[in-house]
């Protein structure tokens, strides 16, 4: 899996404190009945033992691996300020108003 960061998220993730050995977890899975969709959550945490970790331009992103079926094998990280980050792909947009939720110890 890769994570492609455009400019402006890798500002935005540049003001974030990270503690020591945190990143980014990205928590997906698909949802619905008549429609599936694919539900996404960003939150700072530490890495767990089943995670895909990622560096990219020198962030962490922990992928769990239940996660991993629920995501394409490319994703891109873009943000907006006053909308959040946007999550995509090269074929779609997963959503526009995300944004990273507190430190989970």
């Amino acid at each position: 899996m890769k994570i492609e960061i455009r400019e402006p998220a890798v500002r935005a993730l540049s003001e974030i404190a990270f503690r020591e050995d945190e990143g980014i977890r990205i928590l997906a899975e698909f949802v619905g009945t008549c429609a599936i969709a694919t539900e996404i959550e960003l939150s700072i945490e530490k890495a767990k033992e089943d995670d895909l970790i990622i560096e990219e331009k020198g962030f962490h992103f922990f992928v769990p691996n239940s996660s991993i079926e629920s995501l394409p094998e490319e994703i891109i990280l873009d943000y907006k300020n006053g909308m959040g980050y946007k999550i995509s792909s090269r074929q779609e947009t997963f959503g526009y108003t995300f944004k990273i939720g507190e430190h989970k110890r």
